[in-house]
């Protein structure tokens, strides 16, 4: 079992409350108190929220967390250490808006680094747990005495992806780099198969380099004379040789760069291309090195800058201000200082629910919505059949498939809207309006969910899998292990692995036990061979275990293995009509005999879309906390509209009141979480903090300025509360946590 958790105290977002403004503001609403009073207090809730700031400025850790994420920003929001009464300089009013804007930025890094659990450096680390069930207590928790065991620098792909670009612009080096046919494409005798565009001839020179271009061989000896290497040029020119290093777009890629030039075998090449990698090395070094000391790292991204400039030619940054887009050349992982072992008495907790009602419906989701594609497919198929022909090949089917994935009415909108439909009639939310909490037993609802969410198998090889996403809430250690303590389902990635992901399974104890495990369970899927443009997704978070996994290749990408990359135009979909049991089938057929449902073959594609479903159940304005056995199913949640806040058009005090108001409207507690339509990730919010009020207003705004008042926002209590955080460190200080196991369901597909 996977932990993940903040770096910094729970107890820490406490720092910008203020329950005493949000009285007086309330009793100002209801006409009880005056505009002097409230106007008092909400200057004395400033004045306490940028004594606070100052604090955290000044504190070393929030500095080196911020310099990790973006050395600039920890400048920015350094300044406010000097605190209020700093001179005020020449315009009083001007540095009066800047503090408050550094405040507002300083609150959005604060909340995530304490209510967040993001595996996200040292203020995010991660440890994995061990499940025993022989265990009498629910969990054992063993602190170190550092807040990490251990920490590691890696290079982003991108960076890697920039020195190699800059050892193809050095002579001396490009000809002993390797080439390779780009893995969407095949080479077919005399001609090279595209997806999507003609087959492309080849001529005579063209065909005898490309048959020496296997990824390993260095340009120079696949073309060795002035003809051939004219040859590979135009090859290249055309999108159908790559040059360079074939790096995985994975945290592997690093070794694989440099076990290609430790084989480069002219000397002076070889000597060379590792001579700027070395000076790269030296400058990370000094970077790992230097964490834990915000001053020195500052000062170590900087020399790391300056260095891959100087080695490469290239801009040290990219993709300013996005999410899951490995802005920097480097990043730090961690592993937090700490053993745990979770018992029975948590097993138990968890074994009616998911046994009677949440696995069952997971699996009927997986079930209906490879059910829904098949259909969807078929009637694909028919369209797409050419009279008299055998099959469609793959790279037509893909594309024209695209639309069932990515368009409007898509089969896993239906089968969300279905599922959505049975939960709530499950629960009967349909029929409990207006009610704030709804408790049940998996013995009550075991039958209503077996013939709500029948289904024999699931979907998939990979639907065996389901990641259920837990927080545990109890007043201290000596409480959880005493069974004192809350369970509450984050999310329910359904279909999903989720531990199949770089950052975590590399920092698990045995990896090679991981992906056995991995092996045993699901067996090898069928995996998209991802470009460096895909959205959200960098090397980090890649999926590793799947060793055996085939590789689909659609477009040019990084990191195809030789062994198990397939590209699309090798493979064609066809009905499978040799016996009765599968007579109307689609199948997909490819080189070597492949023979496999065409299901399993956009599965990761489609099964993601099932992981939302969960989220949309009871998607109305308001839904009820669910609890069974025990187990918070579902939060209590709000949905609005940034304009239905009220909140973004106002500001100052104005903003302060709009939200309270919004707050009691709704019936919302203080403390929430709220994650606005055009953000990735919610942020926490107490609204009786002017400052935190400030800051989210910051968000409705810019959201209101992209794309208007209907962008959603949706809030959902904090649950497990502040004062139940119960992971500890050394200190005795706790922080929020979540737990990530997987289930696998006894069936296969």
């Amino acid at each position: 079992m996977l932990i993940r958790s903040t770096g910094f105290p729970a107890d820490g977002l406490a720092l910008f409350a203020a329950p005493e403004c949000a009285a007086t503001a309330d009793a100002f609403l209801d006409g009880a108190t005056g505009e002097t009073e409230f106007a008092q207090a909400m200057d004395a809730a400033l004045a306490d929220a940028a004594r606070a700031a100052a604090k955290i400025a000044a504190d070393p850790l929030f500095r080196e967390a911020v310099t990790w994420q973006n050395p600039a920003a920890a400048t920015h929001l350094a300044r406010l250490a000097d605190g209020p009464d700093a001179r005020p300089g020449k315009n009083p009013r001007l540095e009066r808006k800047k503090r408050r804007e550094r405040e507002n930025t300083l609150v959005r890094y604060w909340q995530r680094y304490c209510g967040k659990n993001d595996t996200a450096g040292f203020f995010g680390p991660v440890a994995w747990g061990t499940l025993d069930p022989e265990a009498a207590d629910a969990v054992e928790a063993r602190p170190g005495g550092g807040l990490v065991r251990s920490r590691r620098v890696d290079y982003e792909f991108w960076a890697l992806e920039a020195y190699v670009a800059a050892l193809l612009d050095d002579p001396d080096v490009a000809p002993w780099l390797p080439a390779g046919v780009h893995p969407h494409l095949l080479a077919d005798g005399e001609r090279v198969l595209r997806p999507g565009a003609d087959p492309r001839p080849l001529t005579a020179a063209e065909a005898e380099v490309l048959s020496r271009c296997d990824g390993t061989r260095a340009a120079a000896e696949i073309a060795p004379g002035p003809h051939l290497a004219t040859a590979l040029e135009r090859l290249v020119d055309d999108g159908i040789v790559w040059r360079g290093v074939n790096m995985p777009y994975n945290p592997r890629a690093e070794q694989v760069l440099r076990e290609t030039l430790d084989a480069i075998a002219e000397p002076r090449a070889r000597d060379r291309a590792l001579a700027g990698l070395a000076r790269l090395d030296r400058a990370r070094a000094s970077v790992a090195a230097a964490a834990g000391d915000a001053v020195a790292l500052a000062a170590a991204l900087e020399r790391l800058d300056t260095e891959f400039t100087a080695v490469t030619g290239a801009d040290p940054e990219r993709r300013s201000g996005q999410m899951y887009a490995g802005r920097r050349l480097c990043y730090e992982d961690t592993v937090r200082d700490l053993d745990v072992t979770f018992g029975r008495p948590l097993l138990d907790a968890l074994a009616g629910p998911f046994g009677s009602v949440l696995l069952p419906a997971a699996r009927w989701l997986s079930a209906t919505l490879a059910d829904a594609y098949d259909a969807a497919f078929r009637d694909l198929y028919r369209d797409l059949l050419e009279p008299g022909a055998g099959g469609v090949p793959m790279p037509a089917f893909w594309d024209a498939a695209q639309a069932l994935l990515t368009g409007r009415d898509r089969p896993a909108d239906a089968v969300a809207a279905e599922f959505a439909r049975r939960w709530n009639a499950l629960f009967g939310l349909d029929d409990a309006q207006g009610e704030r909490r709804l408790a049940f037993t998996a013995a009550d609802l075991e039958e209503p969910a077996a013939r709500l969410f029948a289904a024999e198998r699931p979907g998939w090889a990979g639907a065996r899998i389901h990641s259920p996403d837990l927080c545990l809430g109890a007043a201290g250690p000596e409480a959880m292990a005493a069974g004192e303590f809350t369970l509450v389902l984050g999310e329910m990635h359904t279909a999903w692995p989720t531990l199949d992901c770089a950052v975590f399974a590399d920092r698990h104890p045995d990896p090679p036990r991981l992906r056995a495990a991995a092996a045993e369970d699901i067996g090898p899927q069928f995996r998209p061979l991802y470009p460096t443009w895909w959205p959200q997704y960098t090397a980090r978070i890649a999926p590793v275990l799947g060793a055996t996994d085939r590789q689909l290749a659609f477009t040019p990408a990084p990191g195809a293995d030789p062994a198990r990359v397939l590209p699309l135009v090798a493979l064609t979909v066809s009905e499978h009509a040799e016996t009765r049991e599968h007579a109307g089938t689609l199948e997909v057929t490819g080189p070597d005999g492949l023979r496999c449902p065409l299901r399993e073959v956009f599965a990761l594609l489609f099964g993601w879309l099932g992981a939302e479903a969960f989220k949309l159940a009871g998607a109305g304005p308001h839904h009820p906390r669910l609890t069974l056995d025990g187990l918070v199913v579902a939060r209590e949640t709000w949905r609005t509209t940034v304009g239905g806040t009220g909140i973004a058009p106002a500001h100052g005090p104005r903003e302060y009141l709009a939200a309270r108001r919004l707050r009691r409207s709704l019936g919302m507690p203080e403390r929430v979480f709220a994650k606005v339509g055009t953000e990735v990730k919610p942020v926490y919010v107490d609204l009786t903090g002017p400052r935190y009020v400030s800051s989210f207003a910051t968000l409705l705004r810019s959201a209101r300025a992209a794309s208007g008042d209907d962008v959603p926002v949706v809030f959902t209590e904090l649950l497990p509360d502040l004062d139940e955080s119960w992971l500890p460190d050394a200190g005795g200080r706790r922080y929020s946590c979540e737990l990530r196991l997987q289930l696998c369901d006894p069936e296969r597909p």
